[in-house]
């Protein structure tokens, strides 16, 4: 088992946080990432927050700085193992869902289910352009690999494979709405046998939350995954119950690679 969660809260600053790091390679660098990312992050928030309101950078920012932060770091030590990585972050009604690589954040929307992260695999037309213009190759072994290696393109650490795999977050900006009851972060070991629906519907199911997230591992064990799987769920009503949208907006999306994609040749 080479996954890592993790749960952080700051109630001064109305701040919660649910994580999940499904490390490859060597379970080093999930444990690395899962104790130092956030940590960082709440760091760099305070000294932002005493600059003046203009001077400052948003939470985002703050975050992608982070990501680039705790893989440099993972490269720094020459750990050739890596990990992919997912957050939601709660801060009062607005939220953030980033993550590399290929775990989910679903949240609950009116009967419906949203995704608000973004799977990164090499055979995705943009990551493959922005791989091979670096030099790199994108080989089939059972499923499409950088290098032949890692069958995804972002992700934490992996230092063997850069440039090729990038560190670079997508980042989900948005305010939540009263809509919104459930939220469940997991690795690809779900997502790959379970749709973002059954999943949300499983959740619902349950009024504990940790008997929701062992349901939906019972459940994709008896899909057949045979990955790792870990699961999260947060019940967000009493959170939301006085939300003062009915509907969750999504504010805007940063994606420095996808910014940067026109660097690259794009095939049509």
């Amino acid at each position: 088992m080479e996954d890592e969660h993790a749960i952080y809260e700051d109630p001064k600053r109305f701040f919660f946080s649910a994580e999940i790091y499904d490390g490859h390679g060597g379970r080093q660098p999930a444990q690395i990432a899962a104790e130092m990312l956030t940590p960082v992050f709440l760091h760099a928030w305070a000294q932002e927050l005493k600059k003046p309101l203009r001077e400052r950078k948003g939470e985002a920012g703050i975050l992608r700085d982070c990501y680039l932060a705790v893989d440099a770091h993972l490269v720094a030590r020459r750990i050739e193992a890596g990990t992919c990585a997912v957050q939601l972050y709660l801060i009062g009604e607005r939220f953030l869902a980033a993550n590399v690589g290929d775990s989910r954040v679903v949240i609950g929307a009116g009967e419906g289910a949203t995704i608000l992260t973004e799977d990164h695999k090499p055979d995705v037309v943009r990551e493959r352009a922005r791989i091979e213009a670096l030099g790199g190759r994108v080989a089939l072994l059972g499923v499409p690999r950088v290098q032949g290696i890692l069958a995804i393109s972002r992700a934490l650490g992996d230092s063997c494979l850069k440039p090729y795999v990038s560190a670079e977050p997508r980042i989900t900006e948005g305010v939540l709405g009263r809509e919104n009851d459930i939220a469940v972060l997991a690795c690809d070991g779900v997502w790959d046998v379970l749709t973002p629906e059954a999943v949300i519907r499983t959740a619902r199911g349950e009024a504990d939350p940790q008997k929701g997230a062992q349901k939906v591992s019972n459940e994709a064990l008896d899909h057949g995954s045979t990955d790792n799987i870990t699961v999260i769920v947060l019940d967000l009503r009493r959170h939301t119950v006085s939300a003062a949208n009915r509907k969750m907006k999504i504010v805007k999306v940063y994606d420095k690679e996808r910014e940067n994609s026109s660097r690259f040749r794009v095939p049509d």
